[in-house]
């Protein structure tokens, strides 16, 4: 038996992580590939990290996306 696993990909507007065609945040469709590190987002309103880096919702973030 094989599964596969979808692609993930990084928005390259707000850089949430998906596998869908389009960003589940900010509806955007400029998505890339090319991502280097991540951070995952439990409690935006009282993460330190979350605020640094404008982010307003729970989720997974590329740090860097070309």
């Amino acid at each position: 038996m094989v599964i596969e696993m979808a692609k993930r990909k990084a928005c390259k507007v707000c850089h949430v992580m998906t596998t869908k065609s389009h960003c589940p945040v900010c509806k955007s469709t400029n998505l890339s590939e090319s991502f280097s590190g991540l951070v995952l987002i439990f409690d935006p309103e009282h993460s330190m990290i979350a605020k640094k880096l404008n982010i307003t919702k729970d989720g997974e973030y590329a740090l860097q996306v070309r």
